[in-house]
């Protein structure tokens, strides 16, 4: 889990960042550096204009997935790290790859160089992919109304993840539950 840990970290010092320039009117070129750089990590649109932040888009994006749900994803997608997609191409969460870039002995799905990159890449496609909008908006209202984003909250929300379909979220529920005591 340090791999995840570190993730959530970034995106938690992120995120601080932003609530903490919210209200903010000046701001440093570094500062406009850094807020663009994050916009386009999470692939939210902004003009530049530091009167039109997507401040909703990006603290709905810019947000922490629990750790014990990517661990018991990673797990249950992998087959505990046991499938080839796991040991070849450092690929715990089944990830596909797009645009005929595709490198690896497991044709169709992404290489990773590391198992953190594997993390990295799951992480920001649940805050960045179209498919998990709905993932995101409720995390968003549980954060809105001051409630702790959990795996087991949360796991739920994650519509059509999977090519396994509902089981792999029925599995990882189940997971969860059994770890959380």
């Amino acid at each position: 889990m340090p791999y995840i840990t570190k993730q959530n970290q970034v995106i938690t010092a992120d995120r601080n960042w932003l609530v903490s320039k919210q209200y903010d009117a000046r701001w440093s070129p570094s500062e406009r550096t850094r807020l663009k750089e994050i916009a386009s990590r999470y692939k939210v649109k902004w003009s530049g204009n530091t009167r039109h932040i997507p401040w909703n888009s990006l603290l709905e994006r810019v947000d922490i997935i629990p750790n014990s749900m990517v661990a018991t994803m990673a797990a249950a997608e992998s087959g505990w790290g046991t499938s080839k997609l796991a040991r070849v191409n450092n690929n715990l969460f089944g990830m596909k790859c797009g645009g005929g870039n595709c490198r690896g002995a497991v044709k169709g799905y992404s290489q990773f160089d590391s198992v953190e990159e594997s993390v990295q890449a799951y992480v920001r496609n649940l805050n960045t992919h179209p498919a998990y909008s709905s993932f995101r908006k409720s995390r968003a209202q549980l954060r809105k109304a001051d409630q702790e984003v959990t795996a087991s909250t949360m796991i739920h929300k994650l519509k059509g993840y999977s090519t396994k379909g509902q089981a792999i979220t029925t599995i990882s529920s189940r997971c969860i539950r059994i770890t959380s005591g």
